[in-house]
C-alpha cells in the first residue's frame, strides 16, 4: 500500500546521514516522500556551497521535494549548538505551513540528536491529524547530558519534561538499540508502541579497493565520525606505544577532533603510521574496508554510548571485516555474539594495546574466520531488505 510520507529530519543530503538511503528505498517501493530538513551545516558548522538564508533552498532530489528551513548554523561551542537546534523547530514550524494544503499519512521524524527534532512534527501531526512514526538514534536526556557534560538539575529536568511530551505524541517509537526500549516504555503508557528497529548498513563489500595499505604491516582502519565520544585520543596513545610494531593506522572520516589529533600524531612522530584521510561519503567506505585487516571500533566508557549500537558497526559487518573492539555494552555484545574480532577487557590505552597484540599472533586463516563470522551476522541481523519490510509493515498497522 502507497503512503504519503513526511520525512522530518534536522540533517539530510548533501549531509551524509542514513536517512537518505531510507528515503531514496521508500521512494523506490513506491511511496511518496515529501522531506522538511535545514540547511546542510553539518559537521562543520558552516553553510555547504550553494546554500544561504538569502535564498529560497528548496529543491527536487532523486525526484523528491526537499523543503529546506532557515535555521542557523551550528559553528563551534555549546551556546551556537543550542540556537542550531532551537532555529530549527522555529523554521520548520514557519516552513510546514507551505505543506499545510498537502496530504500526508504519516510523519517520520529521523532522531539523531537533537530530540527537539520531533516538535514540529507534534505541532503539525495536532493540526493535520496524522499518526507520527520517531526514529529514536540518540536516547534522550541521557546523550545531551553525556556529550554537553550537563549538570544542571533544572535544566535536566526540563530536558525530561520535554522528552516524556515528544514521546507522548509519537504513535510509534522504533530505537536503534535493544538497550533503549525499555529506558523509554519507563517514559510511556503504552507500552508497545516501543520497539527495536536497528539500523542497517548503507553499503555491502565490494571488489573497489584503495592503495593505501603496505602489507607489511598489520593494516587497522576507523571510518566515521572523529569526535570527543569516539576516542581516538585512545587510538593515538596506543599506536605511541606500538610504535616498534608493524602496525599502521588509517582513519577515514572528519570530525570536531581531527585538527588536535593530527596535531598529537605530529608531537609523537607518527606519521608514518598514523594516517588521517579526511571525509569520504558513505558508498566509498568498502574499498577502504576491502583488505583492511581489522576495523576499529571504539567509544569511551559512558552508560549511554553502552545502550548504543554505534552505525559503523553495521558497515564493518556487511563489509566482512574483523572487528578490533574497544567498546563496552552493545558494541561489545554484538562483536562477542557474532564472533567477528575480539574486544578489550577495558576501554583504555592498555586494554587496546593488548588487543592490537593479540590480533598481531594471527595468521590469515584465523582473520578469514572472522571475516566470514562478520558478513554472516550483519547479513542475519542487519539486513536492509527485511529492515525495510518490517517498517512498512508497521506504516501499514499505524
Amino acid at each position: 500500500m502507497t503512503k504519503r510520507i513526511l520525512v522530518i529530519t534536522q540533517y539530510f543530503y548533501p549531509e551524509n546521514f542514513r536517512i537518505n538511503d531510507l528515503v531514496l528505498e521508500l521512494k523506490n517501493r513506491g511511496h511518496e516522500i515529501t522531506v522538511l530538513t535545514g540547511l546542510p551545516n553539518y559537521p562543520k558548522g558552516e553553510y555547504f556551497e550553494g546554500y544561504s538564508v538569502e535564498k529560497n533552498c528548496d529543491e527536487i532530489w532523486n525526484d523528491i521535494h526537499v523543503y529546506r528551513c532557515k535555521l542557523r548554523p551550528r559553528k563551534t561551542g555549546s551556546l551556537n549548538l543550542v540556537r542550531n537546534y532551537f532555529s530549527f523547530v522555529k523554521a520548520a514550524n514557519k516552513k510546514l505551513k507551505e505543506l499545510e494544503d498537502k496530504k500526508f499519512d504519516l510523519i517520520y521524524v529521523f532522531e539523531v540528536s537533537p530530540i527537539t527534532v520531533a516538535l514540529p512534527a507534534i505541532k503539525f501531526k495536532k493540526k493535520k491529524h496524522i499518526p507520527i512514526i520517531i526514529n529514536i538514534q540518540d536516547l534522550w536526556p541521557e546523550n545531551i547530558i553525556a556529550v554537553a557534560g550537563i549538570t544542571n538539575s533544572i535544566i535536566i529536568g526540563l530536558i525530561n519534561i520535554m522528552v516524556n511530551y515528544i514521546y507522548k505524541h509519537c504513535d510509534i517509537i522504533l530505537t536503534a538499540s535493544p538497550s533503549f526500549v525499555a529506558k523509554i516504555q519507563e517514559r510511556v503508557e503504552d507500552k508497545d508502541k516501543v520497539k527495536y528497529w536497528p539500523q542497517y548498513s548503507t553499503v555491502a563489500k565490494t571488489n573497489e579497493e584503495v592503495d593505501i595499505y603496505d602489507k607489511d604491516y598489520f593494516n587497522i582502519v576507523f571510518t566515521g565520525n572523529i569526535g570527543e565520544a569516539q576516542g581516538i585520543d585512545l587510538a593515538i596513545e596506543a599506536a605511541r606505544e606500538l610504535k616498534e610494531e608493524k602496525i599502521c593506522w588509517h582513519f577515514v572520516g572528519d570530525g570536531r577532533n581531527r585538527a588536535k589529533l593530527e596535531n598529537l600524531v605530529r608531537e609523537y612522530g607518527l606519521e608514518n603510521t598514523v594516517k588521517f584521510y579526511g571525509f569520504h561519503p558513505e558508498n566509498e567506505i568498502p574499498k577502504y574496508l576491502k583488505d583492511a585487516d581489522a576495523a576499529l571500533l571504539i567509544l569511551k566508557p559512558n552508560p549511554v554510548f553502552e545502550m548504543t549500537i554505534p552505525a559503523k558497526l553495521q558497515t564493518y559487518l556487511a563489509c566482512g571485516v574483523p572487528i578490533l573492539g574497544c567498546v563496552s555494552g552493545e558494541g561489545k555484545r554484538v562483536i562477542e555474539e557474532s564472533g567477528a574480532g575480539i574486544v578489550g577487557d577495558e576501554i583504555s590505552v592498555k586494554g587496546l594495546v593488548s588487543v592490537c597484540k593479540e590480533f598481531l599472533e594471527f595468521d590469515l586463516s584465523k582473520l578469514e574466520v572472522y571475516r566470514n563470522k562478520a558478513y554472516r551476522y550483519g547479513n542475519e541481523n542487519f539486513n536492509k531488505n527485511r529492515l525495510i519490510k518490517i517498517l512498512e509493515d508497521i506504516m501499514k498497522r499505524i
